[in-house]
């Protein structure tokens, strides 16, 4: 079989994931999925799908490379990306994180806690809800689904017309070799 699996990176990913795995069983935590591009290239040099394929109590078999999950906030940087692209903001534009309600959508904070008028650049740093959906507003779900298509987020375009504000917070299902890509997109200026 011929790969572009870099052996010795590979073992190391599959410790690293066991690690992991192993320090946080305590919080129910039972698996993990790791997925190694070369920003170059472009090449998978490591893909570990589960924490452990013969276990199957913890889904040792479900590849979570392929998996459909919740992205969370990992889509909140190509959100604030595509609004630079328009000029909508820039990063020390400002933001206000207060208590809001998007036609009965009202998003909260992991912390539970608003700040006030924030740039744009500590919403993203500090990964805030109510700012993101704002600027998804201001995008318009359309303009930010297009470019999901655009990177190849195949769930996405199956479900466009689903989706809502949520969006911005995770509200839809992709894959972790669809987010890989997309970071890997970030490191080569956009390609």
């Amino acid at each position: 079989i011929r790969t572009n699996i870099n052996r010795n990176k590979q073992q190391n990913i599959e410790q690293l994931v066991n690690n992991y795995v192993n320090r946080l069983r305590s919080m129910n935590i039972h698996n993990a999925a790791v997925l190694v591009i070369n920003n170059q290239t472009h090449a998978v040099e490591g893909y570990v799908g589960s924490a452990d394929f013969n276990n199957p109590q913890d889904g040792g078999q479900v590849d979570g490379v392929r998996a459909i999950r919740s992205p969370g906030s990992t889509l909140k940087p190509l959100l604030y990306a595509t609004a630079f692209d328009m000029g909508i903001l820039t990063s020390k534009s400002a933001l206000n994180d207060v208590p809001t309600n998007f036609g009965g959508y009202e998003p909260e904070n992991f912390d539970k806690l608003f700040h006030g008028k924030v740039s744009v650049e500590f919403a993203l740093a500090n990964s805030l809800n109510v700012p993101a959906v704002k600027v998804l507003k201001e995008v318009s779900t359309p303009v930010f689904i297009e470019k999901l298509k655009k990177a190849n987020f195949q769930t996405i375009q199956k479900n466009a017309k689903n989706l809502g504000f949520s969006l911005a917070l995770g509200g839809c299902g992709v894959t972790l070799e669809e987010l890989t890509n997309l970071f890997s997109a970030f490191a080569n200026k956009g390609k």
